[in-house]
C-alpha cells in the first residue's frame, strides 16, 4: 500500500517510515503540508500518515484539504501528535480522520491500523470488481427480458403467491428485472432494503424461480427470532452429542437445507453481532462446521437478504460489520414505499377488488349501513 507521511520532525518522521517499510508498504515522506497536497495529487495513495501540528499547513487543513480533491474521498487519513489531548482527538475525528494517535507512535497500534486500512481497501476493491461485473452482465442483457416479464404470470411457481403481482410503476418494473437478472447467477448474494410492507419477500422469491419451474429448495430465517445461541444452530445445524436435549444424529442447519437453492436472511440487521464474523466466514469460504462437528460442508446454496432498516447506518454506529455489510451487497434492491409511486395505487386498488370480491362487496354494505352524513 502507498503511504504519504507528513512529519516536520525528521527525527520522529524516520524511523516511522522506516517501520511501514520493513511491513512492506511504499512510503513517500515530506515534511510540511503543502508540499503533500502537491504531491498527492500526482499519486495514488490510499492512506495519509500526518502530523498535526506542522508550520504553514496543519494536518486539520490537509485534511480539509484532501477531502476537497477529486480523490480525496477514498484516502484513508490517521493524524498524530506530541500535544495529544481529548480535544484534538476530537477535532481531528470530526475532521473525517479513519483515526488519531498520540505520539511517540506506538508501532503496534500503527501496524493494526495500516492492517485494517489495507484490508478494508482489498474488500472494496472486490466490491468494486464484482459490481462492475454484474453491470456489465446487466448492459449485456436484451429485450428478452421484457418478453418474460410477460409470461411471469403464467408460470406455475407463481401461483403459490407471485402470481397476482401488479407491475404499474417504472421503479416497480426496473426491480422485477433486476430480480431476474440476479436469478441467472446464483454466486452474486443480494441484499434487498425497504420498508415493512413493501413486498421484499416477494423480491426475494422471484430471484429465487426467475422463471424455472424446477422444485429448488427456498429457505427463509427470521433473524429477529432467534437468539445467538439458537442462530447458531438453526443456520449451521449441530453434531450428534453437541448439547444436552439435542437429536441423537445431530441435526442439519438451513444451509444444507437450501443446497442448491436459495437462504433468504429477513431482518438481516437483527443478526446478533457474535454471529456476523461467522456469516461472513461464510461468505468467503464458502464452508461451514456444524456446531460442535469437525467436518467441514461447502455451501451451494443462493444467499438473500432483506432489512427494513439503513443497514449503512447501522455500520456507521458500529452495531453492523463493514465488511460483511460490502460482501451481502454485491447484488443490491431498494424496494421504494407506496407513497414513492403514487401512480400504482388506483391500479393495484382494482387488482385487489378484481381478485377479492367478497371484500368489495362487504365494503360496499359497510358503507350502505352508515348515516348519510358518514364517512
Amino acid at each position: 500500500m502507498n503511504i504519504l507521511l507528513v512529519d516536520d520532525d525528521e527525527a520522529s518522521r524516520a524511523p516511522i517510515a522506516e517501520f511501514l517499510r520493513e511491513l512492506g508498504h511504499t512510503v513517500t515522506e515530506c515534511d510540511n503540508g503543502a508540499e503533500a497536497l502537491t504531491i498527492f495529487t500526482t499519486g495514488d495513495f490510499p492512506m495519509v500518515l500526518s502530523d498535526i501540528r506542522m508550520p504553514q499547513m496543519s494536518g486539520l487543513e490537509l485534511l480539509q484539504a484532501l477531502a476537497e480533491l477529486p480523490n480525496g474521498q477514498d484516502t484513508d487519513v490517521v493524524l498524530f501528535t506530541g500535544y495529544a489531548d481529548m480535544k484534538s482527538a476530537v477535532a481531528a475525528l470530526r475532521a473525517g480522520a479513519y483515526d488519531y494517535l498520540p505520539k511517540p507512535i506506538n508501532v503496534e497500534e500503527l501496524a493494526a491500523i495500516t492492517e485494517r486500512i489495507a484490508e478494508y481497501r482489498s474488500l472494496r476493491r472486490e466490491h468494486q470488481r464484482l459490481t462492475a461485473r454484474f453491470r456489465e452482465e446487466v448492459d449485456a442483457a436484451t429485450a428478452d427480458v421484457r418478453r418474460e416479464l410477460d409470461q411471469l404470470k403464467k408460470q406455475p411457481m407463481f401461483s403459490l403467491g407471485l402470481g397476482q403481482i401488479g407491475i404499474f410503476s417504472p421503479s416497480w418494473r426496473q426491480i422485477i428485472e433486476e430480480a431476474q437478472k440476479y436469478h441467472h447467477d446464483r454466486s452474486i448474494p443480494v441484499l434487498i432494503q425497504g420498508e415493512t410492507g413493501t413486498g421484499k419477500e416477494i423480491i426475494a422469491k422471484i430471484i429465487h424461480f426467475g422463471l424455472s419451474n424446477e422444485p429448488l429448495p427456498y429457505i427463509a430465517i427470521n433473524c429477529a427470532a432467534l437468539t445467538t445461541t439458537l442462530f447458531e444452530s438453526e443456520l449451521f445445524g449441530y453434531a450428534a452429542g453437541a448439547f444436552t436435549g439435542g437429536q441423537t444424529g445431530g441435526q442439519k442447519g438451513k444451509l444444507d437445507l437450501a443446497t442448491g437453492g436459495t437462504l433468504f436472511l429477513d431482518e438481516i440487521s437483527e443478526i446478533p453481532f457474535k454471529m456476523q464474523s461467522k456469516l461472513l466466514r461464510v461468505l468467503q469460504e464458502k464452508e461451514y462446521y456444524r456446531v460442535g462437528g469437525l467436518k467441514k460442508h461447502k455451501v451451494d446454496a443462493r444467499i438473500i437478504c432483506a432489512t427494513n432498516v439503513d443497514l449503512a447506518q447501522r455500520v456507521a454506529e458500529g452495531k453492523f460489520r463493514r465488511d460483511l455489510y460490502f460482501r451481502l451487497r454485491v447484488g443490491e434492491i431498494r424496494v421504494p414505499p407506496l407513497r414513492e409511486r403514487k401512480e400504482a395505487i388506483l391500479p393495484l386498488a382494482q387488482l385487489f377488488c378484481a381478485n377479492f370480491p367478497d371484500l368489495k362487496a362487504n365494503s360496499f354494505n359497510a358503507s350502505m349501513k352508515k348515516p348519510a352524513n358518514g364517512f
